[in-house]
């Protein structure tokens, strides 16, 4: 199972668990399925809960949360999302690997929304640590900063 750190709240880790959970074992629909509703589930937990899911998505990236890329893998999991729940999948099911293809963007927008900002945050606090005791690392020995 993917591990996800703390900084992803727990209801998008099980969405996200069940996402690739259902890939595992062979329920291409329900990956997909999950991957869609993961998207919206992070839009709704950053406060994002008007208009329909294209309009989450934009606002997403109109916010900056997301870059213009995950933007776009957002929105390609929203048209296989649609596709599956509306059952466009009944004459031209997908592939477990398109549906690899689905999860795997379902995933970078839990990087770029949770995972990378807590990253950075945690990298600008410590460098200020360093900064306001006097020191920094420089080529991997410790220098005055003054």
């Amino acid at each position: 199972m993917k591990a996800y750190p703390d900084s992803v709240p727990m209801t998008i880790v099980a969405a996200a668990a069940e996402a690739h959970s259902s890939l595992r074992v062979g329920n291409i629909q329900a990956a997909v399925l999950m991957a869609r509703t993961n998207v919206e589930a992070t839009a709704k937990a950053k406060g994002i809960t008007a208009g329909n899911l294209v309009a989450k998505i934009d606002t997403l990236y109109a916010q900056h949360l997301i870059y213009e890329h995950i933007q776009d893998a957002a929105h390609e999991v929203r048209f296989a999302g649609n596709d599956a729940a509306h059952g466009d999948l009944v004459d031209d099911p997908i592939s477990a690997e398109e549906a690899e293809s689905i999860v795997e963007p379902m995933d970078m927008l839990i990087e770029g929304v949770f995972i990378a900002p807590t990253k950075t945050a945690t990298q600008a606090a410590a460098q200020l640590a360093r900064k306001n005791t006097g020191t920094a690392s420089v080529n991997g020995t410790t220098a005055d900063s003054s």
